[in-house]
């Protein structure tokens, strides 16, 4: 028997080149069948954990005192009645938009449904940029769609499983969304990307091509809100507020500065899908 350690290892790498070259050479077909075949195979086991989180904060509501919970029903009424008055005024708003669009023979922006989501889990490697939700394609959940939590902007659906998605966060760095910044007369047009996530750090993202001229105003809390180009968000739609240093680049035609997400990511438990009701260019292009 050799002795030699270099002879020892050189079976196992091998080996291990022989599995590496053969997974390069499988076809793509074969590599993203492997991959949804482990992400079915491993959904069970996360709606499991979800929905055990569930029952335990319900029975931890349930053991509450009951003059708690009627404290809590009656606030919970008063803002029903609030939402209800709000929504008849949203419809009163719609129609007499769609009377103007008709006159005007102004195209119809997209309409979309609500799917609304639990949030199933969250991998430490992938904290702030990836959720899992329980919706999928057999609920009408497609690539590409919107995830939102109110009026912010949560991220958009990255993958799509059978009764699960994957939501790829507004702090992702892949995420990309075209933006106005509230305040600007002009309504020039501005870039929010997510950044890489590093350790120690609150999660945010990245606002680029902030025109030079632009000053944020002192004391005043900037929002940013999603411009409806493209068809991916509607317009309006929250994405953060923006910090008041911004930086300048090279090149000094623009500016940058740092996006604070419009929503808590941390404490996330419900998402809302927004399902285009028609097809959208960007589905195509997948």
């Amino acid at each position: 028997m050799s002795t030699n350690p270099v002879q020892r290892l050189r079976g196992p790498l091998v080996v291990l080149g022989l599995i590496f070259g053969t997974w390069l050479i499988l076809p793509t077909a074969f590599r993203i069948f492997t991959r949804e075949a482990f992400a079915e195979f491993q959904a069970p086991a996360l709606g499991l954990a979800s929905r055990s989180r569930e029952l335990v904060r319900f029975w931890e509501l349930n053991s509450r005192d009951t003059e708690e919970l009627s404290a809590a029903g009656r606030d919970l009424a008063r803002a029903e009645a609030g939402l209800e008055l709000r929504l008849r005024e949203l419809e009163s708003a719609a129609s007499e938009n769609r009377r103007l669009r008709s006159m005007l023979a102004a195209p119809t922006p997209p309409e979309f449904r609500t799917i609304v989501a639990r949030v199933a889990v969250r991998e430490s490697s992938s904290w702030w940029t990836r959720i899992t939700i329980r919706r999928g394609r057999t609920d009408g959940v497609r690539p590409g769609c919107p995830v939102v939590f109110g009026d912010c902007v949560v991220g958009r659906v990255a993958a799509v499983h059978v009764d699960t998605s994957e939501v790829e966060l507004i702090t992702s760095p892949g995420f990309r969304c075209s933006a106005f910044i509230e305040g600007d007369q002009s309504n020039r047009t501005v870039l929010v990307t997510g950044e890489p996530d590093l350790p120690f750090t609150a999660p945010s993202a990245r606002v680029t091509f902030i025109p030079y001229e632009y000053t944020p105003p002192a004391g005043q809390v900037v929002r940013v809100v999603t411009t409806g180009l493209g068809g991916l968000y509607p317009r309006g739609l929250r994405l953060g507020t923006l910090s008041p240093e911004l930086e300048e680049t090279p090149q000094g035609a623009y500016r940058n500065g740092t996006l604070q997400p419009a929503r808590e990511l941390l404490s996330l438990r419900e998402v809302s899908v927004l399902v285009p009701t028609e097809p959208q260019p960007y589905e195509e292009l997948r």
